[in-house]
């Protein structure tokens, strides 16, 4: 079961870089040094979540 939800965790990850390689190819989107900077941030901060919150339900001890 963990291993269903880790690959499809992975696989929604890499549908996202996708999207967001697609939408600054095509130029709909472009970003800016600080744009890029807080996208950096939000995603540092929901991977950190994410291990806390996967760590302290999944491995109690």
């Amino acid at each position: 079961m963990k291993l269903h939800r880790a690959v499809t965790l992975v696989a929604m990850m890499l549908l996202a870089v996708g999207a967001l390689a697609l939408l600054l190819i095509s130029g709909i989107a472009n970003f800016d040094s600080h744009s890029l900077i807080a996208l950096v941030v939000v995603v540092i901060a929901a991977a950190a979540g994410g291990i806390g919150f996967s760590w302290k339900r999944y491995y109690k001890r």
